[in-house]
């Protein structure tokens, strides 16, 4: 049972980063916003399959290297779902506020 909730939270991280990316779509910094994104990957991937830490000594099938890079992936796209959620309700209340001229 818990296996399948693993898998199937899982399978909604790409989903959850395209609706992020939808959601922040009218915004005029999503470039930054998606090369940050990418970069962090790159960077989170590299530190934990290439580099020399002796955090992984006695991973004997590397299988803490290949966790540890999912559960980095899971945080930052959950992280980004919330911040993109965050500046979608905050679009829609400015939206939907009325003008007023002092």
């Amino acid at each position: 049972m818990i296996v399948c909730i693993f898998y199937f939270l899982l399978a909604l991280l790409p989903i959850m980063w395209m609706v992020s990316i939808i959601w922040l779509w009218k915004w005029k910094h999503i470039w930054v916003y998606a090369i940050a994104n990418a970069l962090l990957i790159f960077f989170s991937l590299f530190v934990t399959f290439f580099s020399s830490i002796k955090f992984f000594e006695h991973d004997e099938y590397g299988l803490k290297k290949v966790f540890l890079f999912i559960f980095i992936l899971t945080f930052q796209t959950v992280t980004s779902f919330i911040y993109a959620l965050y500046f979608k309700f905050k679009l829609s209340k400015n939206v939907h506020q009325q003008r007023t001229f002092n």
